[in-house]
């Protein structure tokens, strides 16, 4: 309803055609007229009104409002306030509120010296300071702080309070609840199923309130597809991020939980898909397609997205390249086109002053003139752009792609011809007194466990990336409820499962899934274990979670932590010791190359390596390369006890040497 007061005007009736005044606002009508007119009973106001649509069987006013969920009480009603989507009754006491705060003045409080709206109306006090002097400070029963009391009988804070009465209110919400879409009633009560009603407070309390009330506005579509919820996600401003945080963590919640029934993907591998199809969006348009249908024949051959990713950043940059010579379709490209931009990947020329670059134009090979940044005469030099290694594979992704056009008879020759020589192959490893240092760290008793363990598995065991990410603690299979799960240190062993098959993947993984630790190392291997699995249960809530490393996203789903997480754990642990960085992989590399030097390396083929990189260990030329230090000189954070490490000149020549690991090598040596 309107505020301003209605003025009446003269009109000439279209019945009657006689001047008189309006009747009613939006109809040029008399009252001679208007009383002639039939009148219908509305269905849902029950009145007798004009114009009663034959259809609906409503009034224009009845009309005009629609019935949907009211956002205040949550009830299936007509609204009245359809900017703010109230019902009748909320609407009423909404006008009321803004009307009682309009007659209120903001003064100063005379207790807090704030400017609030007084709580009474003979003196100037706030409410939040009238509720403390009215029921006072003291402990909490709840929480055991001092706070102002809020209900005197229970001696509970605000925000105790709350909490005690969340678990009632939100039983009665979830009984209640309502939506006009089954489907999202169906997600709604598969969010319930969650719900730990021993620990439901008043944070749990709002969340659901918030998820239902997007429900109750928004339609999901079935079935629900992380595409589908990532769309849904509300936006986080840089204010009121509250309510949206909410939203969100229950729409990612509710993927998960659709993950672990099998009905839809993971969230990791959605984010690997969409990380791998990411380049796609570099393409020329008209070539996205082609490259869509080529992407879908190499995930049928059983190629990894990781391997995917790479196909797509040599061959949207390539057409990028041709469409800027006119070439938009692959049988224009011939074997002159491909080995241009094979020498466009060579070399590049670079300012000497401004240190801009500017691309080798393979038609005209002379010296560019002048910079067009700073305008400098004579200041290019030619130097190398990207290593041989790196235009080798870019040559042989494009081989394949041609290769595929041709099988599909889209090309009649592959263009690609020009072969670019293999670089010899180099071991690089880190030099002895890195691992000496680490083994130091890993035996320590005061060591990180999480740390240690990483750089134990990864030195002594030789466990990839991807097996750390994978590696899950014992599991025995008992007749009773009652029997325990044995220790980690009570086992001591742990389960590597096998990678899928890939292809180009030619490693036939590690002959047995079970790895034991050493005897030997039992001293103090088993309270490293004990300092971990205590770690552990302080920080899983998902005892289905089998997975050896966690993390606290991780902590409450039985998913596999990321590779982020074991780079950066190796790296914050070398950080700490050696104030310079390792990553996994040099160190793996590093452990075959002292496992080759005491136990030979056909020992390797037992810990993941297949025959050709295996034996590559024992005639391949070796690098010795060092940790990458940190810019600038920063405090090693080093324990007690560490000495510090000194590192030998890069040029040194590899020799075989005692790394602390010998009487290990002895006890797992294997023929």
């Amino acid at each position: 309803m309107s505020s301003r007061p209605y003025q009446s005007r003269w009109i000439t009736c279209k019945v009657c055609g006689h001047g008189c005044r309006a009747v009613q606002k939006d109809r040029d009508i008399c009252r001679a007229c208007l009383r002639k007119e039939p009148s219908t009973c509305c269905r849902r106001c029950g009145l007798m009104r004009h114009r009663v649509a034959e259809e609906t069987g409503l009034c224009p006013r009845c009309a005009a409002r629609p019935e949907a969920v009211c956002a205040r009480c949550l009830r299936t009603s007509v609204i009245y306030n359809q900017e703010k989507q109230l019902c009748r009754v909320c609407n009423k006491f909404e006008r009321q509120r803004v009307r009682n705060k309009d007659k209120q003045i903001k003064v100063k409080c005379s207790v807090c010296g704030e400017m609030r709206y007084s709580q009474l109306l003979g003196r100037a006090i706030c409410p939040a300071c009238w509720t403390a002097e009215r029921n006072g400070r003291g402990i909490c029963s709840a929480c055991n702080k001092l706070k102002v009391i809020w209900v005197k009988t229970e001696q509970l804070c605000k925000q105790c309070y709350k909490d005690h009465l969340a678990p009632n209110s939100l039983r009665r919400y979830v009984a209640e609840f309502t939506t006009p879409y089954p489907y999202n009633k169906v997600l709604f009560d598969l969010l319930v199923t969650t719900i730990d009603w021993q620990s439901v407070d008043n944070t749990t309390y709002q969340q659901f309130r918030s998820f239902g009330r997007f429900l109750q506005q928004q339609q999901l579509k079935e079935p629900l597809t992380w595409e589908t919820i990532e769309e849904a996600l509300p936006a986080l401003g840089p204010t009121n991020r509250t309510f949206p945080q909410l939203i969100r963590s229950c729409l990612l919640e509710l993927g998960h939980l659709l993950a672990a029934r099998g009905e839809l993907e993971s969230r990791e591998a959605y984010i690997e898909r969409r990380y791998a199809l990411l380049p796609l969006k570099r393409a020329p348009e008209h070539m996205q397609e082609l490259l869509r249908r080529y992407v879908d024949w190499l995930l049928e051959r059983r190629t990894t997205l990781s391997s995917v990713r790479s196909h797509l950043k040599i061959l949207a940059p390539f057409w990028s390249w041709c469409e800027q010579r006119g070439i938009r379709s692959p049988e224009e490209v011939q074997a002159s086109l491909v080995n241009d931009y094979l020498m466009t990947l060579y070399w590049q020329w670079r300012c000497s002053l401004c240190q801009s670059t500017m691309e080798l134009e393979p038609s005209d090979r002379s010296i560019p003139r002048m910079c067009v940044n700073c305008r400098a005469i004579g200041s290019f030099t030619k130097e190398r752009r990207y290593a041989q290694n790196t235009v080798r594979e870019c040559r042989a992704k494009l081989l394949v792609f041609f290769d595929w056009l041709k099988i599909n008879r889209m090309v009649v020759a592959n263009p690609v011809q020009r072969k670019t020589p293999a670089p010899s192959p180099t071991i690089q490893h880190y030099p002895p007194e890195v691992i000496r240092q680490l083994c130091r760290y890993i035996t320590a008793p005061d060591a990180d466990p999480v740390e240690a363990l990483v750089l134990y598995l990864i030195i002594f065991h030789a466990l990839s990336v991807w097996e750390l990410q994978h590696v899950e603690i014992p599991t025995i299979l008992t007749l009773r409820k009652d029997i325990q799960q044995p220790g980690l240190a009570e086992a001591y062993y742990v389960i590597v499962p096998k990678p899928a098959p890939s292809l180009g993947d030619r490693s036939p993984g590690r002959p047995d899934v079970r790895l034991d630790f050493p005897v030997k190392a039992a001293s103090w291997l088993r309270p490293l274990l004990d300092r971990y699995e205590c770690h552990r249960q302080q920080l899983v809530s998902n005892q289905r979670n089998r997975y050896l490393f966690i993390t606290s996203s991780t902590a409450h789903r039985n998913v596999p932590v990321g590779h982020v997480f074991i780079w950066k754990t190796v790296r914050d642990a070398s950080i700490r010791l050696l104030d310079a960085a390792c990553n996994p992989n040099i160190l793996r590399k590093t452990a075959g190359v002292m496992f080759a030097d005491q136990a030979g390396a056909g020992v390797l083929r037992w810990m993941g390596w297949d025959d050709q990189q295996a034996f590559a260990y024992a005639w391949a030329p070796r690098e010795v390369i060092q940790p990458q230090q940190l810019d600038g000189s920063q405090d090693a954070h080093s324990r007690p006890g560490v000495e510090p490490i000194t590192f030998p000149s890069p040029k040194q020549k590899t020799r075989k040497n005692d790394s602390g690991l010998s009487n290990y090598l002895k006890t797992t040596k294997r023929t």
